[in-house]
């Protein structure tokens, strides 16, 4: 360990290797060197302590759309995360004057940051906030004819209260099987759908291909694009959720390729998975990390804090009710929550 150690030490004091206040390695951290030669310590052996200007560090660091910005607020002793987005009005008719030119600033709902939350949690919790909100633009852009007006049956703003009180108004109580009317009643991005093959692969798989003729869409990964969905059955709903969970994939697949920290996009498919795999081996395998028996006791300190420090406040009640409701009185991993089960 002493030349491991050495390392270690040499990594620690070059500012230009470790520049981040809000990481530190706990005492005995394994140092691990990896396929390329380089020396790292990997990231469940290090103490974390966010705070604001931490968080904002970290965003700096991130690329995306122009349309959408990550930013980091407090509130009291609470950092969270919020997207704003610059988007045109989607309820706007498009025949509105300036309508392509008028937008609106709207945020997103907001995601908490804890003060001890990994670097890399951090990155996915800015990445997974930006496949939200731009999941609620596209579930916007998706508009239906009906009864002589437009609606948007996809959208994050129904009444869910009154739904649920009324069912039998929106559970299908029949099934209706005319897809080309369908088609011809959708309205995607200001623009007609076009459905361009229907095969049959058995009796409740269906293959859809539709064209979207849209093609000045602020999400340009749909302007003038042909998606092509797989549905469980034959009826017009089926494919009506079928088609906008395809569209969403296709605004999540947008975000993969796009979304970048360090100028590196994590979720591409360019990603090589096996590689990822072999990355995974060389920080976690215990032929390789070797700690000591001091550094196994911080590190067991240090998942015990973490873990422990998970549980929600004020709901020990409700999980052991929880508990209680799949015959388990104490979960194996009770010791982690002294006076809350």
């Amino acid at each position: 360990m002493s030349d491991k150690n050495s390392h270690l030490n040499t990594l620690l004091s070059n500012d230009k290797k470790w520049q981040h206040s809000y990481e530190q390695p706990i005492p005995y951290a394994p140092l691990v060197q990896l396929a390329n030669n380089n020396w790292v310590v990997p990231q469940h052996f290090l103490r974390y302590k966010h705070t604001l200007e931490s968080v904002n560090e970290v965003l700096e660091s991130i690329e995306f759309s122009a349309h959408f910005r990550v930013l980091a607020a407090q509130k009291g002793d609470e950092i969270y995360l919020q997207v704003a987005v610059l988007s045109p009005d989607n309820y706007k008719k498009s025949g509105h004057q300036n309508a392509d030119k008028a937008k609106k600033l709207l945020f997103g709902r907001r995601w908490i940051v804890e003060e001890n939350l990994p670097t890399s949690e951090l990155i996915q919790t800015a990445f997974l906030a930006l496949k939200v909100a731009r999941e609620h633009e596209v579930r916007e852009l998706f508009q239906l004819k009906q009864n002589g007006a437009i609606s948007t049956p996809f959208n994050n703003h129904h009444d869910l209260p009154v739904m649920a009180q009324n069912p039998e108004l929106v559970i299908q109580a029949r099934h209706n099987d005319d897809i080309n009317d369908l088609i011809s009643r959708i309205v995607f991005a200001d623009s007609t759908v076009e459905l361009t093959s229907h095969q049959v692969i058995n009796e409740q798989q269906h293959l859809y291909t539709v064209k979207l003729h849209c093609d000045n869409a602020q999400l340009n990964e749909f302007n003038n694009k042909t998606i092509a969905f797989l549905t469980t059955g034959s009826s017009t709903n089926h494919f009506l959720h079928g088609f906008i969970t395809a569209l969403v994939n296709t605004s999540n697949d947008y975000v993969n390729e796009q979304f970048k920290y360090q100028g590196f996009s994590r979720f591409s498919k360019n990603v090589a998975v096996e590689s990822i795999g072999k990355l995974s081996i060389a920080m976690r395998s215990p032929n390789t990390v070797d700690l000591c028996s001091m550094g196994k006791q911080e590190a067991n300190q240090l998942n015990f804090e973490i873990d422990s420090g998970r549980a929600p406040q004020g709901c020990g009640q409700a999980i052991g009710g929880f508990l209680a409701a799949h015959g388990i009185e104490q979960p194996e991993n009770a010791h982690l929550y002294p006076n809350y089960l």
